[in-house]
């Protein structure tokens, strides 16, 4: 069947648009100002990490089938569930659909109202978020057609008042390790940990144009890919640099969502602000109502109906209610040794899987995530006690980090390698 370029265009801006979360804007931002005259660094490193594994993910996920579970079945059919339910968790109740909430409460409804408290927004928010999804409609189609396009628009108009006329000139700056922490800036997006779903997305519409040889499915699958990483590229490159221009203004201890509307107003000024605000929350509603519903459906999925939708959905908003509390940075902290933990194994995966078809024994996979996962959760419980105070397995961080490629953040790629290795030769 001919490839339709139609087909490819339309389908890339769907998955730029699902990948593309209101909540994302803050971290582009952010890097920009503690990065000063060294924006592309930071740019490169986040960028990798998102949207690079995320379409990855997605392809090698078509490639594989198309199934939510398919990434991980050549370690285990049990494995593969467990890492798609730790994943559809992370980025449903506990840290991207509250962090929904909470973005609407910092971006939109505290830079205009002030004296709100964010329980009241996040009561507010979730309660629409639970109706409509509960009752869906058009009322989600109507943001998403009119709604993202005006967030991209705003979102353009700052990134060329950026380039053609910077509020500030670039600070310099000294930031050790400039490219690890964006690279790892990127895990805070969640998207890598959402792409095998995405994939079955993909996948269901392609069937739907008429799409089934399994091959032409994955060809389409690239092309789409590659749209999608252009857009998001795009949209996060852009803001990068737009943050660079404002270091004048604010500084690395600035929060993500003041940095983001200070960043607007300073260029859109108060009206742009509260365009701004409202096409965010807007935004967060639907990313919000659209997790809260594959969540629900993916766990009456598994559950083989033992769970219900409905009830699933209405625990989901219930525990995001309560941690958007937190607030964004708090959700932020607490997700920064976790992801630490997971993301490693989900890399592991996506470029294992590259190869899938070259790697003879499962064992081959399950060597290479016991390895990477090792080093991972040292590091994960290391940072957990820094983050209050203590210095847990500091000596056994310290000996992972001097290990190859740790000096970028890969301390695990070898000691993955290596179990990857010595469990096959073993098998």
């Amino acid at each position: 069947m001919e490839i339709k370029r139609k087909d490819v265009i339309v389908c890339g801006f769907a998955l730029f648009a699902i990948f593309f979360g209101a909540g994302n804007l803050i971290f582009p931002p952010h890097l920009g100002v503690l990065a000063g005259d060294r924006w592309f660094t930071a740019m490169v490193g986040f960028l990798i990490s998102d949207p690079v594994l995320p379409i990855l993910g997605v392809i090698v996920t078509a490639r594989l089938g198309g199934r939510a579970d398919d990434l991980g079945k050549r370690v285990s059919p049990k494995f593969a569930k467990l890492i798609g339910t730790i994943a559809i968790l992370t980025i449903g109740p506990f840290f991207a659909i509250p962090r929904t909430g909470a973005t609407t409460h910092e971006v939109f409804i505290r830079s205009l109202f002030p004296s709100v408290p964010i329980w009241a927004t996040s009561i507010v928010f979730f309660g629409l978020t639970l109706y409509i999804t509960l009752n869906p409609g058009k009322v989600i189609d109507f943001i998403g057609q009119y709604l993202t396009p005006a967030l991209l628009i705003i979102l353009a108009i700052i990134v060329v008042i950026a380039i053609v006329n910077p509020p500030d000139p670039k600070v310099t700056t000294d930031v050790q390790g400039l490219f690890t922490m964006s690279f790892k800036e990127g895990y805070q997006t969640m998207d890598a940990l959402g792409s095998p779903l995405m994939a079955g997305i993909v996948i269901s519409d392609l069937i739907r144009r008429g799409y089934h040889d399994k091959e032409v499915q994955f060809k389409v699958s690239v092309q789409v890919g590659i749209v999608a990483f252009i857009l998001l590229a795009l949209v996060y490159g852009g803001l990068t640099y737009a943050g660079a221009t404002v270091g004048g203004h604010f500084n690395g201890e600035t929060e993500r969502t003041v940095l983001l509307i200070g960043m607007v107003q300073l260029m859109l000024g108060n009206v742009g602000k509260v365009f701004m605000g409202i096409a965010v929350a807007l935004a967060c509603l639907t990313t919000s109502t659209g997790l809260s519903s594959t969540c629900g459906n993916y766990f009456e999925t598994i559950s083989g109906g033992k769970l219900k939708y409905k009830q699933i959905v209405c625990v989901c908003i219930a525990i995001a209610f309560v941690l958007s509390l937190i607030g964004v940075d708090g959700l932020i902290a607490i997700a920064v040794p976790i992801l630490s933990a997971i993301y490693p194994v989900i890399i592991v995966l996506i470029f294992m899987s590259i190869f899938d078809k070259q790697i003879k024994y499962n064992w081959t996979y399950t060597g290479a995530v016991i390895g990477a996962f090792a080093v991972a959760l040292i590091e994960s419980i290391n940072l957990a006690s820094v983050m209050r105070g203590g210095n847990l397995l500091a000596g056994a961080a310290k000996a992972c980090a001097s290990l190859p490629l740790g000096t970028y953040g890969f301390e695990w790629v070898v000691p993955a390698l290596v179990c990857s290795i010595v469990l096959t030769l073993i098998s």
